[in-house]
């Protein structure tokens, strides 16, 4: 991350905001006053990419100082990272620069050069290395105004959506990531969800029985060919590897 970046991490905490800086400088708005702090992305020793969080606090009721430290597993960054790439603005114009896209936040952060700031947007398209992420609610009534990955374009076409899902140390049901004296604060746990486009929609492809209504009367031929072939449901690859076969017999 360079050090003249500002940017905003959204963490989506009940009851505290995060907002970070490219120059690693980390705001968190909670009900302590936070006087200072910094942020950055890092690899613990087994191999994590971590988010760690330091910053003095205020505590508004004894005004007395604590320095602070937050490590989180994962960040809310697409592939946990700043890029040079670049953008396409709604009026078709391309701009180049640094950015990151939060995935949690579904915004990006975006600076033409190292020594500006960086500035919160929405543009329709964003190229981060070899990935290129585009809106699609355009095209498809319920695309929303989410950033769409194109992974196969032929006769059917599959998008791929990033998600990220911020989990607490305490919340809600069995993870896998609970805290067992790791001292992470919390937890980004990262997928994605797999969309067939059919018409003016997007159709979300599930891994189970019903992925077979996506092929009509091929519906059996399908289902023939993922068992002969020991297939995956839950494989981006293996989905491909099907579509591909399927619109071979179109």
């Amino acid at each position: 991350m360079k050090r003249s970046v500002v940017i905003l991490i959204v963490l989506w905490l009940a009851t505290t905001g995060l907002m970070a800086q490219n120059d690693q400088t980390t705001y968190f708005i909670d009900r302590i006053n936070v006087l200072s702090a910094d942020s950055r992305i890092d690899v613990n020793a087994k191999g994590d990419t971590v988010l760690i969080s330091e910053y003095m606090s205020r505590n508004v009721k004894n005004q007395s100082r604590q320095d602070l430290v937050k490590i989180y597993k994962g960040t809310p960054f697409f592939k946990n990272r700043w890029f040079m790439g670049e953008i396409r603005l709604k009026d078709g114009q391309v701009v180049k620069g640094n950015m990151a896209y939060n995935v949690v936040a579904n915004v990006v952060y975006f600076s033409v050069s190292s020594q500006q700031e960086a500035v919160e947007i929405k543009p329709e398209e964003i190229i981060l290395g070899g990935y290129r992420l585009t809106k699609q609610k355009d095209v498809f009534e319920n695309a929303r105004d989410f950033y769409y990955e194109t992974i196969y374009n032929e006769k059917s076409v599959l998008f791929s959506q990033p998600v990220c899902r911020y989990v607490p140390k305490v919340s809600g049901p069995s993870t896998g990531y609970e805290a067992t004296g790791d001292n992470f604060e919390g937890y980004y746990e990262k997928s994605e969800k797999l969309y067939l486009g059919t018409g003016e929609e997007l159709t979300l492809i599930r891994a189970n029985a019903r992925f077979y209504d996506l092929f009509g009367q091929r519906k059996k031929e399908i289902r023939q060919f993922v068992a002969d072939n020991n297939l995956r449901l839950k494989s981006r690859g293996d989905i491909i590897r099907i579509f591909r076969y399927y619109d071979s017999l179109q």
